[in-house]
């Protein structure tokens, strides 16, 4: 896929990182109908090889698949489902809520800055595998949807959907994923890219969600190291970004809890998302973006 691409000036375009991922490749680890998805023919029905069996018309399937001749005998409408050549699906997911805009002090950019420059890293892989990559963008509520495709044109349209991108005060990570997992036919590779900062428990359920419909699920849980170690001393006054409740106290005071409390937090998402074979992932955003990615391709990798 050709840099040319990206004519004008975009603030998540960065042609040396992605420079740095040229000999990396992305393929799913989970078997799907007998065959390695990215690398066998698969029995996901598409519309584009060797007919397999009619099926009832549902909301959003293609037009141009109805059969007719059915139609005619039955007063009934049916789709014509085929046998494809299915490479990888991936769907990268988004967390546009407003704790994703803290930005310590001294930073380049902010955690949802970050987040973007990785979305665009797996967008660059992914197309130039020839494989399908889409984006959904999300608060407490799915923002954008923006279908795989495999098309290298496709890179300019999620650069452009990101460059656009705005935040919301809320998140609701259960709820967007639920809203998500029933709007996505094709399974494939999830890539969610969050803080995570929502209910526990509802936002494990939902990922569990993805895994019920047979995707693979990888989180890439976000954080800065200001906030794993919080690096402050005296009185402070601590704002939530997404309610705007303040709090003033000496920070050096509650350094020790906090820290105890996030990482028992991580700990126990780590815990749970492998318990539902769910591919957890803590990125900071102090580490180079090409190598973030390059090191869970390789730990993919090892297994």
């Amino acid at each position: 896929m050709s840099h040319q691409q990206a004519e004008k000036s975009y603030k998540y375009f960065d042609p040396v990182m992605l420079a740095r991922l040229q000999n990396i490749k992305l393929a799913a680890k989970l078997i799907v109908d007998g065959f390695m998805m990215g690398h066998h023919k698969s029995h996901f029905r598409g519309f584009n090889v060797e007919f397999s069996q009619h099926r009832q018309y549902m909301p959003g399937d293609e037009i141009r698949n109805i059969d007719w001749k059915i139609f005619a005998k039955t007063d009934r409408y049916f789709v014509k489902e085929f046998d494809e050549d299915v490479n990888l699906k991936a769907y990268i997911l988004l967390d546009c809520s407003d704790s994703m805009r803290f930005k310590p002090k001294n930073s380049d950019f902010s955690k949802f800055d970050y987040a973007c420059f990785l979305a665009i890293a797996m967008t660059y892989v992914v197309l130039k595998q020839q494989d399908s990559v889409g984006l959904m963008t999300f608060t407490d509520k799915v923002e954008s949807f923006i279908p795989p495709s495999s098309n290298t044109a496709h890179f300019k349209i999620i650069l452009e959907e990101l460059e656009k991108a705005r935040h919301a005060k809320n998140t609701c990570l259960s709820e967007s994923f639920n809203e998500i997992a029933a709007r996505i036919k094709r399974r494939g590779l999830i890539m969610i890219i969050t803080d995570l900062y929502d209910d526990e428990n509802a936002v494990i359920k939902s990922l569990k969600h993805f895994r019920h419909k047979h995707h693979e699920v990888a989180v890439f849980h976000l954080m800065s190291d200001f906030e794993l170690n919080l690096p402050l001393a005296g009185e402070t006054r601590f704002e939530d970004l997404e309610s705007s409740a303040s709090i003033t106290t000496n920070a050096e005071s509650l350094r020790e809890d906090y820290r105890a409390i996030v990482a028992k937090f991580i700990d126990d998402f780590k815990k749970k998302c492998a318990e539902s074979y769910i591919d957890y992932n803590l990125i900071t955003t102090e580490t180079p973006i090409d190598r973030a990615l390059s090191n869970y391709l390789m730990k993919r990798a090892r297994f």
